[in-house]
């Protein structure tokens, strides 16, 4: 890429209009990838279009552009996504691959929706160049670490990975099928969409338009002698009710589902109709996650002279770290947000012979995770607390992420003793 063509976007006041606008997205998708921003978002307001990132979890504001200059950029988006660039009435979507001026390949899945003042275009990034993580790289601890691996030895059953959109349940999929994918498996996907291809792995992606959704292709998948099936999300009853049939009948199954917590992804599935009995005897576990800040390594520091007490589940995951505050201040490095990565912090419901009573005989969500806690889960706040002791998130962070009192308490201008017991996470 020549210097004529680079385009400083920290310059938020630049004359970037001066730019082709295929120079300019080639540019500001390059840019955006390289902070590792996982969303970018082209918004028409009233007398202007904005331009902004998500980046780390966050929103962040880029620029402003002229309506005129902005409506031609968002059309040569819709088109580098394979779109109609004059469609602006209807909602549309769109998927491509795009090389940028440095020769760095981004895979575009755009969505567009009429709005007050125009369209807003949404485009989430791939960098294919990162593509599947292992489990290793996610961010969790040896013990829960263990743990995943033991309920993915299991020949059969089913895992669920519970949490709000972007909480990495993607990513947690694809990282538990490369473990899986040793070649002495038959492992099929069922994707919407695919975002990334795993050699090896038999590939299918859910079409809508042509009634072939979840449901459908689940039970044409059972017919090809699978070990192990990826279902993208169960989002209806018969999803719900094939997937248990097929942990019960012999496939490792794993899918994801919206749920608060990892019990109630447990009774999501019973809303959907499935009985309870065949849920405990098909359920290996249910994993509830969220994404939080890792605090950058070189701007990161501890806060002196803080002593918090911390509560004795959590203090066990802690292992030989003393606990520790840390803060971050934000430097060149992780471009003065404070943070280098999100990494995974979850709360593992391992099905055990106890619990598998507890879920046949229907009980609620709160009644299950108390058995579970009392079994030796660590709800969501226990485990993040256990990551803000050993430095690895900033009290602040885990506020953002878990606004429970425990965290604010923990941060500055607070009462640093209090401990974390877990007793917010029902909220």
């Amino acid at each position: 890429m020549s210097d004529e063509e680079a385009i400083d976007f920290e310059q938020l006041e630049a004359e970037t209009e001066l730019a082709t606008p295929e120079i300019f997205a080639g540019n500001l998708l390059e840019w955006a990838v390289e902070r590792q921003a996982s969303d970018l978002f082209l918004s028409d307001e009233e007398q202007a279009v904005s331009v902004g990132i998500r980046r780390l979890g966050r929103v962040e504001h880029v620029r402003k552009l002229t309506r005129d200059y902005g409506r031609r950029l968002q059309g040569h988006v819709r088109v580098l996504a394979g779109g109609d660039p004059g469609e602006m009435i209807r909602p549309t979507e769109g998927r491509g691959l795009t090389v940028t001026p440095g020769g760095r390949e981004i895979d575009l899945r755009l969505s567009s929706m009429p709005t007050l003042h125009g369209q807003d275009v949404s485009i989430r990034l791939f960098d294919p160049v990162s593509g599947v993580r292992s489990l290793n790289e996610l961010g969790y601890d040896d013990t829960e670490l263990k743990i995943i691996r033991k309920l993915l030895g299991e020949p059969s059953g089913l895992i669920l990975i519970a949490g709000p959109v972007a909480s990495g349940k993607s990513s947690t999929l694809y990282a538990m099928v490369d473990e899986l994918n040793d070649g002495s498996r038959k492992i099929h996907t069922l994707e919407d969409p695919i975002e990334h291809a795993i050699p090896g792995v038999i590939q299918s992606q859910i079409n809508e338009r042509a009634n072939l959704g979840y449901a459908e292709l689940l039970s044409t998948v059972l017919r090809h002698s699978p070990d192990v099936i990826m279902i993208g999300e169960i989002r209806d009853a018969k999803t719900a009710a094939t997937a248990i049939r097929a942990g019960s009948s012999g496939q490792l199954v794993l899918a994801t589902i919206h749920a608060r917590s990892a019990a109630e992804a447990i009774d999501s599935m019973l809303h959907y109709g499935i009985n309870p009995k065949a849920i405990s005897q098909a359920l290996l576990g249910a994993i509830n996650q969220r994404l939080v800040g890792k605090i950058c390594s070189q701007c990161g520091e501890r806060v002196d002279g803080q002593n918090p007490e911390v509560e004795t589940r959590v203090a066990n995951r802690l292992g030989h770290h003393s606990a520790e505050l840390w803060q971050t201040k934000g430097c060149d490095a992780c471009y003065g947000n404070g943070f280098s990565k999100m990494t995974c912090v979850p709360e593992i419901l391992a099905v055990n012979r106890s619990l598998k009573d507890v879920i046949a005989s229907g009980s609620t969500a709160v009644t299950l995770e108390d058995a579970a806690r009392n079994s030796g889960m660590l709800c969501m706040a226990e485990a993040l607390a256990a990551r803000v002791y050993r430095g690895e998130t900033t009290p602040h962070e885990a506020h953002r992420v878990i606004p429970a009192p425990q965290f604010a308490r923990l941060q500055p201008g607070g009462k640093h003793h209090s401990s974390v017991d877990g007793t917010d996470s029902h909220s």
